[in-house]
């Protein structure tokens, strides 16, 4: 299949997830496998090598592992390394959509995500679709896994949207949540992703007027970044996706469009066991989602971060800052 249009996908990627990101990067070259003018697709990483926040047990390993990834896939590599001035998955996401003017399509990547082989050519056939409808500006979204409450349905997969959602507050929760394929905690194989997306036939394509998305694999037409539609200032790390969500509803009012391919599952694995590692200091004895979670500094930048989303639109109220964050935690 050729591209008529050019796409950039990009990801960051903490030295902490180092060994989880090569299933994020198969699913790509899967979903290129068909492609002919390859070149019309730039995958970029942001290895974020910082360790303002966490200390790292060994970089060289970290790297090493970065230069075979480099010669076994097609990617560009960037590098943060400044330990004195943070950088977060919101600030590169920031930075990604202000690429757009290259682009046909901006894709938020994740190192945690599985993206579906079918994403090119469901892409470029929404492109024409949107094009004669006079639609421009607009945020794409796959299916994805059950959700935690009813928002969330219309963008679940049929396969999975009458199943139950099980929290992680018991034992048992947990083991219901990281043993049944259609939880959102449970880590998901490209193999059994693909088991999924094999069965469709025909693309359910839904069109929904408000915004409703997470970040990871998310698809953004360039026309509606053009539109200065990004990620604000004041969010500096949770929060990226809504805060992007409401500039969204903000630039385009009631001319929001949004395409939900529904039975094209894409996967986000948020509980993925590699998704911490080689972290100084880490509890092993806790799952890969409550290690940072358990953290004096999480929580207070956590606390932060949804602080300033609160004060985003319409307000009068002073920002936190990272003074306020080095001031709150004694960081010198």
């Amino acid at each position: 299949m050729k591209l008529d249009n050019k796409y950039i996908i990009g990801c960051h990627c903490m030295f902490y997830e180092i060994d989880m990101v090569e299933e994020y990067l198969y699913s790509l070259q899967l979903a290129l496998e068909d492609i002919d003018n390859k070149e019309n697709v730039k995958i970029e990483m942001m290895w974020n090598m910082s360790e303002y926040f966490e200390k790292c047990e060994t970089k060289q390993s970290i790297y090493s592992k970065i230069e075979k990834l480099e010669k076994k896939y097609d990617f560009d590599s960037l590098f943060y390394k400044d330990n004195d001035n943070p950088y977060t998955m919101a600030d590169y996401r920031r930075e990604l959509n202000n690429k757009c003017n290259g682009f046909d399509y901006v894709i938020w990547g994740e190192s945690d995500c599985l993206m579906p082989r079918q994403m090119f050519g469901v892409l470029e056939q929404l492109k024409t679709y949107a094009n004669q409808q006079g639609i421009h500006r607009y945020i794409t979204t796959f299916g994805i896994r059950k959700m935690w409450d009813e928002s969330w349905r219309v963008l679940e997969h049929p396969k999975f949207t009458d199943k139950p959602y099980y929290e992680m507050d018991t034992e048992e929760e947990i083991k219901l949540a990281t043993t049944s394929p259609w939880s959102i905690r449970y880590t998901m194989s490209q193999k059994e992703m693909d088991d999924v997306n094999n069965q469709t036939d025909e693309i359910d394509l839904r069109l929904i007027d408000y915004p409703k998305f997470d970040g990871s694999g998310l698809v953004i037409s360039s026309d509606l970044l053009r539109s200065g539609a990004n990620i604000p200032p004041a969010v500096y790390m949770n929060g990226d996706d809504t805060s992007f969500l409401e500039s969204c509803r903000l630039h385009m009012g009631n001319n929001y469009k949004q395409f939900v391919v529904k039975n094209v599952l894409k996967v986000h694995n948020r509980t993925h066991p590699k998704k911490r590692r080689y972290v100084v200091n880490e509890d092993e004895s806790v799952t890969s989602h409550k290690k940072r979670g358990q953290k004096a500094w999480y929580k207070t930048f956590n606390e932060i971060s949804k602080g300033n989303l609160n004060k985003l639109f319409y307000s009068q109220e002073r920002f936190s800052t990272y003074d306020d964050f080095k001031e709150a935690i004694g960081k010198k």
